[in-house]
């Protein structure tokens, strides 16, 4: 018989509570759950209605994607172990029914928090609301359930940025709990957005604001529950599992590399000798899992005599600058181009600031005709538009591509050292041997197919389209050189 899963099989039987279920993240973390953990119990979904779809429809669609095409030919109905609970992290008491809260608190034993709002430009009422209300919502639910045995709090790895170094540890909190309280409850909205800027100081937006103040009140109430916290860095596509490159989202820099891609921008800012933190999607989730079967499975998680913290980065293990994974992502904008590209893509990092800005704006001139064009012809124009999306996200990200950190990974190595042989092969947190070239190709490819929409019988389109604009730039440019050397002679002949 081959050996089984020590983490699968903690895993039977157990009721899994999600926040998040429908982000990034959470989806890959389902997924995962319903594959390697076959004999698992129910996993309920806090999920938001919508407008006109319900939390059950959600999960219908959650399960109609690609990601869990592996699941619905291997089980017959894996619906059954999904159960939505409708509600909002976001708002009070996670906006769940009684019934449902006392559901959760009779049959859950693991939670796994992952919603949060992670715009960097989120104002900073609605950040309060969800990534640190949220949380202690979700612990004081937690602290009614009866068979809980591990709860999982996803932070982030710039949480305590301010840091040089990031220790696997808790920091004290950039404010005081209650002074954000009363600043948010006792402003207005005009004026909370006024002070935001002064109220989270040197840290770079409210997202990590936020996350920073939830650390801390995840640590308080870890002397009553079972707690640990997972910081994730930048989360990329999958590695391996349950297809290389899955993604489905702007996670990250992908806005900036459909951007590059398509041809509307072709300049990053940024240092390229700084180590770009990445980490796939599938490591972060194996080690959600990982990290609740460690505490669930102590002897006593009631009395756990430290609250363990994990730091999920990529640099301890294998390291890549950003100049690599630009370069990487040019070549394969250049060779993989999508459908509809509109200028030749040049994806470039610079650390000059008047480059960049020139850059930007001789890349808006032709968008900005081309948009004209299309609006005297009665289009919609929008290349502009996207670009300025593209620019403000991009903006918003040069604080990850102008600073780097030195990481501790003690815990996460400790954890490995306990897993099971086969463990570390099911759940695999170990990144020491990722091909960068290979895992950006699958990137690039997986934001091509799942993010783009695009099928890969329109690869050679797309090479056409590139070779059809390289042509036509080396015409222009040579008729612009015949034009000023004709211009020259007749300019000496006078």
């Amino acid at each position: 018989m081959e050996p089984s899963s020590e983490i699968a099989e903690w895993y039977r039987g157990r009721s899994i509570f999600i926040t998040g279920a429908t982000g990034f993240v959470g989806k890959v973390l389902v997924e995962k759950l319903l594959r390697s953990c076959p004999d698992i119990g129910t996993i309920f979904l806090l999920i938001r209605d919508k407008k006109d779809t319900s939390s059950r429809d959600r999960v219908e669609q959650l399960l109609s994607t690609r990601l869990f095409d592996e699941i619905r030919t291997a089980q017959a109905s894996p619906r059954d172990r999904l159960v939505a609970i409708p509600g909002d992290v976001g708002v009070p008491g996670l906006g769940i029914t009684d019934e449902d809260r006392r559901l959760l608190q009779e049959t859950v034993s693991v939670v796994f928090h992952i919603a949060a709002t992670v715009r960097f430009t989120e104002p900073l009422r609605k950040a309060v609301a969800i990534n640190i209300e949220g949380t202690k919502a979700v612990l004081q639910l937690s602290q009614g359930m009866k068979n809980l045995h591990a709860i999982v709090h996803v932070s982030t790895a710039y949480a305590n940025c301010g840091n040089p170094v990031i220790h696997e540890r808790i920091y004290p909190p950039p404010m005081d709990l209650y002074k954000v309280r009363h600043c948010v409850a006792g402003l207005d909205d005009e004026l909370l957005d006024l002070i935001t800027p002064r109220l989270i100081g040197k840290l770079p937006n409210t997202y990590i604001f936020t996350k920073a103040i939830a650390e801390h009140l995840v640590a308080e109430h870890s002397t009553r529950l079972p707690i640990v916290v997972v910081r994730p860095s930048i989360v990329l596509a999958s590695w391996k599992e349950p297809v290389p490159g899955w993604t489905d989202g702007y996670n990250g820099p992908t806005l900036a590399v459909i951007g590059t891609g398509k041809g509307l921008v072709n300049s990053i800012y940024g240092k390229k000798e700084l180590v770009a933190d990445l980490i796939p999607v599938d490591v972060c989730v194996n080690l959600l899992v990982a990290a609740a079967w460690e505490i669930g499975s102590r002897e006593n998680t009631r009395l756990v005599p430290d609250l363990r913290v994990y730091n999920c980065v990529s640099r301890p293990f294998s390291p890549i600058t950003w100049g690599s994974f630009t370069k990487e992502i040019n070549d394969c904008e250049t060779k993989y181009a999508p459908s509809d590209v509109f200028m030749i893509p040049n994806f470039t990092m610079t650390d000059c600031r008047m480059t960049h800005i020139v850059s930007d704006v001789l890349r808006q001139i032709p968008a900005g005709l081309a948009d004209y064009l299309t609006w005297m012809s009665g289009g919609k124009p929008r290349l502009r538009a996207y670009q300025k999306k593209i620019h403000d996200v991009s903006e918003s990200f040069e604080f990850f591509t102008t600073n780097e950190w030195e990481f501790e990974s003690t815990n996460i190595k400790l954890l490995r050292d306990r897993m099971s042989h086969v463990d570390r092969e099911t759940f695999n947190i170990d990144m020491s041997k990722i091909e960068w070239r290979k895992f950006i190709y699958n990137y690039f490819m997986g934001i091509r197919r799942n993010v783009l929409c695009e099928k890969d019988s329109t690869l050679e389109h797309g090479r056409k389209m590139i070779a059809r604009k390289v042509l036509i730039a080396k015409i222009s440019l040579s008729s612009i050189l015949v034009g000023i050397l004709f211009g020259v002679i007749r300019f000496y002949e006078f």
